[in-house]
């Protein structure tokens, strides 16, 4: 088997795994950072996720993703989780703060795109962000063959891109959008990486502009970094 730097199996998702992370819906099954946990997303937490998600000033940035609480109980309680994982964001206190998933994953790339959302606004602009990605990509990177991560923010979201790079993503391309917002694959350019729909709106002014940043981090980059920054 395959093993990370660090000594940790690389693993894919399959029948086993998905059994494991059906025993993690509750509250045992945690990633810890510095400032957050992270664990399995549960029913509780729908009412939030959708209020976050009909949440203008969050959808600006992060797009809008249901169209109804059934939306949202399938992609995060029954969709089938082959090619995405998402987990919820707390507070060391309990506090539900967010979510953070990769998704679009692609086994035959060894590729994931990532996504997080901090929907409590009390808690932006605090280090919560970059602490919760830092965790989450650590775990993906020990635990999974996943090669690469990459992600699309808005290039006017300059907090969003600032935790990004302190994580160590760097810009790669650049993905056009069309006056609705969506994206097609012949306007990604870096890496060849498959774009997806994004919905929202295309707001003015100080809203998102018409071009997202792509960026990257490989495993290899992030361990680089993780043993200088110990070093």
């Amino acid at each position: 088997m395959a093993v990370t730097k660090g000594g940790e199996p690389l693993v894919f998702w399959g029948a086993v795994d998905l059994h494991r992370y059906n025993k993690y819906k509750g509250l045992d099954f945690e990633v810890a950072g510095d400032k957050v946990r992270l664990r399995a997303i549960t029913e509780r937490d729908l009412a939030k996720l959708v209020e976050w998600d009909e949440d203008e000033e969050i959808s600006r940035w992060a797009g809008k993703k249901f169209s109804c609480r059934d939306e949202a109980r399938e992609w995060y309680l029954e969709k089938p989780l082959l090619n995405k994982r998402t987990l919820a964001i707390e507070t060391l206190g309990g506090e539900f703060i967010g979510e953070i998933e990769i998704l679009n994953v692609s086994w035959r790339l060894h590729t994931g795109e990532l996504r997080v959302v901090i929907g409590e606004k009390d808690y932006w602009n605090r280090g919560i962000g970059t602490d919760a990605v830092f965790a989450f990509v650590k775990w993906i990177f020990r635990n999974y063959s996943i090669n690469t991560i990459y992600l699309r923010v808005d290039k006017e979201n300059h907090r969003a891109r600032r935790c990004y790079t302190k994580v160590g993503f760097r810009p790669v391309g650049k993905v056009r959008f069309s006056p609705d917002r969506s994206v097609s694959p012949a306007h990604i350019s870096g890496r060849g990486i498959a774009a997806t729909r994004v919905s929202g709106s295309s707001g003015s002014g100080s809203g998102p502009s018409t071009h997202l940043i792509l960026m990257e981090l490989s495993r290899e980059e992030f361990f680089e970094g993780l043993f200088s920054a110990d070093s």
